[in-house]
């Protein structure tokens, strides 16, 4: 007995012993993890003001710095300024703080700034992407605060924003909106990109909703930064980089509009070789309306970057549209022959005619594709009333002396130089199956005549030439003179310049991306200056390592600071320069490098041609 009772007992001892284990156990796992915790961090800029250790699921303390000369504005979660920090939000990982400041005095705001854009409002018909800026645009100032206001109509699709100038300056888009909605939260307003990006202050505003606005502009001129980051910037064009993230735009809706307006809409085919990006409107580059549904069918090169641009008009009112299609319109068909670019422009893969339909009522784009219709070869000359001696109209086709030449062959680049033209004249360059000797008759299989080109087709006339007018667009010569004509047969455009022999009567200006962000400004600091004998103009021009550098240059007559001048692109360059190849594209008008190093650009005056040239680094 005595000895299974001992047994019994160790048993016992056992048990506790197992059960006092378990339940230490068990109150050990049962004890509550210790809360993680995170940092937040205060920046005045880069300088930290100050740190809070908050527990997982805790909130940040509001505080408010100082600083002398300024007042505090707020917490903002981003160093632009994008939007606020949000103290009533439980911390879940380590933050940052941006203190937003504002000088505690504001100096009197003397700029003028006026509504730029454009649409099919009446004053943004006018301002045509601030091609014409005047009174009727221009905000009016407080007398006694730095706050500007303007009134007017806008309806659906107007783009639109405020600048100090047809530079496009101090730009105040719809990133300073202080809101995009009306209290029933109808969208009034949208802007393309996140509004609060460096990027979005400069954005268009675009209206949503029609009606009769009153904007006010409030400035706060000491407390102006510059985006020194972007690509672009330089100190010459600073004023087109100048932000401030506590400028305000405010708005209220009047009422509905004065009147609803008629609005016709065409479309235009523009892209980096068909119009080198220019708007060209004529019968090369408009898509044929017919009930809605619009056609055209165009010659495109492989890698040719395209894309259809609008063109409004209200009774005798014309002004550039705020509509475009892109690959974003195209049918899936269609993508077959058509690339997409991140930009959402539309990329041709093979060389060949398109024809290309979009149907207004579905907003939907697409496109045939031909590879075996091909432009025919053909003869151009100039042709019309500009010559002494000459029959006009009769005597200029097919004549040596009248025939433009091909620059290089197959440039498609046709040239005639140093032509005498009359006061008042008309010149046309008119187009003729190869090898053409005559005409031959109308509307039988003899006939030469491919077309002619006209007003509609010049490239910057300047005041030297215009348009006939009362519908008749044959170039009328304004001002006397000899000139050089040039046609591009693929992109459709006649230049017509002054004939320079020789001597310093030129200005050329180089302009482009990671350079002056295409605006040269007339400034000196990108001018081409003359070489000692007077041959040639020439330019240093420095790439940095990794970035690439495209560009275009223009010729000006001397001291003549209008206009866009005779455009220099890839047509003109030469053969001569030992770093020619360095500034080719793929595809497009303009010049590109992405090889750092120095160059010279050298433009000769006798060839017209543009040649690059490696130099040591500085």
């Amino acid at each position: 007995m005595k000895k299974a009772i001992k047994w019994v007992g160790l048993f016992v001892v056992a048990v506790v012993c197992m059960v006092s284990f378990t339940l230490l156990t068990a109150c050990k796992d049962n004890k509550t993890p210790e809360a993680k915790e995170y940092t937040v961090t205060f920046y005045d800029g880069t300088t930290v003001l100050d740190t809070q250790t908050v527990k997982e699921g805790e909130k940040a303390t509001k505080w408010n710095p100082t600083k002398e000369g300024y007042t505090f504005v707020d917490w903002y979660a981003t160093p632009n300024f994008g939007h606020l920090f949000e103290f009533d939000q439980v911390i879940t990982e380590n933050k940052s703080a941006f203190a937003q400041w504002a000088s505690a005095t504001q100096s009197v705001d003397t700029r003028e700034y006026y509504i730029v854009g454009s649409g099919t409002s009446p004053i943004l018909m006018n301002s045509n992407w601030g091609k014409v800026i005047d009174e009727t645009m221009k905000m009016t100032k407080a007398s006694d605060k730095n706050e500007y206001t303007f009134t007017t109509d806008l309806q659906v699709g107007d783009l639109f924003q405020f600048a100090i100038n047809e530079e496009w300056h101090n730009q105040r888009g719809v990133g300073y909106l202080t809101s995009t909605k009306l209290e029933n939260g109808t969208e009034a307003f949208s802007g393309a990109g996140t509004i609060g990006d460096n990027s979005a202050y400069r954005l268009n505003i675009k209206c949503e909703f029609a009606g009769n606005y009153t904007f006010t502009l409030t400035t706060h001129p000491d407390d102006d930064t510059y985006e020194t980051t972007h690509p672009s910037y330089t100190e010459a064009n600073k004023e087109a980089f100048n932000i401030n993230s506590l400028d305000t735009i405010s708005w209220v809706r009047n009422g509905d509009v004065s009147a609803t307006v008629d609005v016709v809409t065409d479309y235009y085919i523009k892209g980096s070789g068909i119009t080198n990006w220019k708007d060209m409107y004529n019968a090369a580059t408009k898509m044929t309306n017919t009930n809605g549904v619009y056609t055209l069918s165009v010659y495109l090169k492989e890698n040719e970057e395209f894309m259809f641009t609008s063109l409004n008009t209200i009774g005798t009112e014309v002004a550039t549209g705020t509509e475009y299609l892109r690959a974003t319109n195209l049918d899936e068909a269609s993508k077959a022959f058509v690339d997409q670019k991140p930009s959402a422009n539309m990329v041709a893969k093979a060389s060949g005619t398109y024809t290309f339909t979009y149907t207004k009522a579905t907003d939907v784009l697409s496109a045939v594709f031909d590879a075996n219709q091909t432009p025919v070869a053909t003869d151009y000359y100039i042709d019309g009333t500009f010559a002494e001696g000459v029959d006009d109209w009769s005597g200029y086709c097919f004549k040596p002396e009248f025939k433009l030449v091909e620059t290089e062959a197959g440039s498609g680049v046709y040239e005639i130089k140093n032509v005498a033209l009359k006061a008042n004249s008309e010149i046309i360059i008119q187009a003729f199956k190869a090898g053409s000797t005559e005409r031959g008759e109308w509307g039988t299989e003899g006939y030469n005549g491919l077309g002619s080109y006209n007003y509609t087709y010049l490239y910057n006339g300047g005041t030297a030439f215009s348009a006939v007018g009362n519908g008749n667009n044959n170039i009328k010569v304004l001002t006397a003179g000899n000139y050089d004509i040039t046609f591009d047969s693929y992109a459709k455009m006649i230049t017509m310049v002054e004939h320079i022999e020789s001597n310093d009567t030129l200005d050329i200006y180089i302009k482009g991306e990671n350079i002056n962000s295409w605006s040269h400004g007339w400034s000196t600091e990108y001018l081409f200056t003359i070489s000692e004998d007077e041959t040639q103009y020439e330019y240093v021009l420095t790439v940095e390592e990794g970035k690439a550098v495209s560009f275009g240059c223009e010729k000006h007559p001397k001291g003549e600071k209008q206009g866009y001048g005779d455009y220099l692109g890839v047509s003109t360059i030469g053969t001569s320069g030992d770093a020619n190849d360095q500034f080719v594209p793929e595809a497009g008008s303009n010049f590109t490098c992405s090889t750092a190093g120095r160059y010279k650009v050298v433009y000769t005056i006798a060839t017209g041609k543009l040649d690059f040239y490696a130099l040591p680094n500085a």
